[in-house]
């Protein structure tokens, strides 16, 4: 190997280290941004609603009616986030509906799959196996199939959900539905209810 020849090989193995040192040091995306995926309103907004949901809970899809409603009313003084704490112990598709909510919202589509699943809760409730239904719904919701299963046979949604409830189970929740409204713990949809007539009593 002649001088010319070394000199490249020096060079080319110098900028691929700077590309390497590039890409390592270069900031991870996250995939999955939460505050987008699980949550709408203004971040803004005077009131600030966490929502600790289990989708197989009548008094959640009660509360996700409730709540839907007020919202539409006051869609710039409300901003909601949705979190999971499927009740397994009580709702065998506790953690399925969480799953395909999971991935649907990583697909931008969790509003969209929750408009469907909530409504038929006592309809899919009912199956032995509600991943039927819960498929055709994702179509319906223009969701990814693909994109879908792999998400769903893999662990990280899983991870996820069981994150999300731990962190519910260490702030003292242990029912559902239970919210945090700007900071304050209420817990069932009459609460949810009589908390939000003290900010808008109107």
């Amino acid at each position: 190997m002649n001088k010319l020849q070394s000199s490249l090989v020096i060079v080319l193995v110098l900028a691929g280290l700077v590309v390497g040192a590039k890409a390592f040091l270069a900031p991870k995306k996250d995939p999955v941004n939460l505050q987008e995926a699980r949550a709408k309103g203004d971040p803004g907004a005077k009131v600030k609603i966490v929502e600790f949901i289990d989708f197989q809970c009548p008094a959640c899809a009660y509360g996700v009616k409730y709540l839907k409603t007020f919202f539409d009313q006051h869609p710039n003084d409300i901003y909601l986030q949705v979190r999971y704490f499927p009740l397994t112990n009580m709702h065998h598709h506790a953690m399925t509906s969480a799953l395909y909510s999971e991935c649907a919202a990583r697909q931008g589509k969790f509003w969209a799959l929750d408009d469907l699943m909530i409504p038929q809760q006592a309809q899919w409730a009912q199956l032995i196996s509600p991943e039927p239904v819960f498929q055709a719904m994702a179509v319906q919701a223009g969701i990814n199939i693909d994109q879908l299963n792999a998400c769903l046979a893999s662990d990280d949604a899983r991870k996820v959900i069981n994150d999300e409830k731990s962190l519910g189970q260490s702030m003292g929740i242990s029912s559902t539905p239970t919210y945090f409204i700007n900071g304050k713990m209420v817990v069932g949809t009459k609460s949810l209810q009589d908390e939000l007539k003290t900010y808008f009593p109107g």
